[in-house]
């Protein structure tokens, strides 16, 4: 079960918990007022480029009393998931998630994504790529990639894909702004879900490229 700590537990700790499997990190300033959140300190798989830390940074912003939590299973072929999230004094600010799914083609899963809801309306979205195999869709407060990925010693039947959505909960701020921050965190996501997932023919991914 999670557990809140003190602001001077926290202090002690460089003011940071970080639990990984279901249970959660808190980060308090010793002084009561909000700090700077970093993926370091809460979704540290997509701290691994210096535009993605940034464009992260600017996505969850600033507070206090932030909680995060995160997730990662991938004990059998046939199956992983990653899922982090950020609350700032209750209220979620990020949600990250990756499915290994069978979604079909693309154009089947950016239809799927637009259908839940995953995804903003088709006439607010753009489109992107990240090299070869791996494509994407941003709206202006989420981004999602497709990624082709058969996990060594699969058995799955249809061909897996990685889904990977980045999504910023509170809808505020510039919309262009979040379109391009989310598709960075995006790719960060997306890179580390191939090793995590244990992708058999893994793609070093391009740079964020709108088509």
């Amino acid at each position: 079960m999670p557990r809140q700590f003190t602001a001077t537990q926290l202090a002690a700790a460089a003011a940071l918990a970080l639990v990984v499997g279901g249970t959660a990190g808190y980060l308090l300033a010793p002084d009561g007022t909000g700090q700077k959140i970093t993926a370091d300190g809460t979704c540290p798989e997509v701290g691994t480029s210096d535009s993605a830390s940034e464009a992260f940074g600017r996505l969850v912003g600033s507070g206090e009393n932030v909680r995060s939590t995160v997730t990662e299973k991938g004990a059998i072929a046939n199956s992983y998931h990653y899922s982090c999230s950020v609350q700032v004094n209750g209220s979620g600010r990020i949600l990250l998630d990756v499915e290994l799914a069978q979604s079909g083609s693309v154009s089947d899963w950016q239809a799927d994504l637009e259908k839940n809801g995953d995804i903003g309306s088709k006439k607010d979205n753009k489109s992107f790529t990240l090299g070869k195999s791996a494509s994407g869709v941003a709206s202006p407060f989420s981004a999602a990639v497709y990624l082709p990925c058969e996990p060594v010693g699969s058995k799955l039947t249809v061909k897996p894909n990685l889904s990977v959505e980045v999504t910023k909960l509170d809808r505020e701020g510039d919309a262009d702004t979040n379109r391009s921050d989310t598709a960075q965190v995006a790719r960060a996501l997306a890179a580390h879900a191939q090793s995590g997932a244990h992708c058999e023919d893994t793609e070093r991914l391009g740079p964020v490229k709108w088509t």
